[in-house]
């Protein structure tokens, strides 16, 4: 299960991140207003590309993990915003759902990696 979990958010989050920066306008309706959308979306896919190569270092992994966590985290509440919206990203509600569904799933992982992380030992 370990590896993969970090199979999966290292490739969410590289392919992410790549996306972020390639196509950010792709991501502008995700971003609230008044937020400078451009710099929000170049700065959330240099974070996501920065988890998803620290995701495949060992020496990094529980601090990608948990990153990854909080990160998908601060997403949860646009994915849940999307059922209020007026043009909802994620149309019809079931599929915000299930985003939202994915998002929590995305978390665990995340926090299953940083659980792992090597504790010094009782002194």
């Amino acid at each position: 299960m370990h590896w993969i979990a970090v199979l999966i958010i290292a490739a969410w989050m590289l392919t992410g991140g790549v996306l972020h920066l390639v196509v950010p306008e792709f991501f502008f309706r995700l971003v609230p207003e008044p937020l400078q959308k451009l710099a929000v979306v170049y700065l959330s896919g240099v974070a996501e590309l920065a988890i998803g190569a620290g995701v495949l270092l060992p020496r990094m992994r529980a601090f990608a993990g948990l990153s990854f966590a909080l990160l998908c985290a601060a997403y949860l509440p646009l994915h849940l915003w999307d059922f209020f919206r007026p043009d909802p990203i994620f149309a019809p509600p079931y599929a915000a759902g299930a985003r939202c569904l994915i998002q929590l799933i995305l978390i665990a992982l995340g926090l299953s990696l940083w659980r792992r992380r090597k504790r010094p030992a009782s002194a």
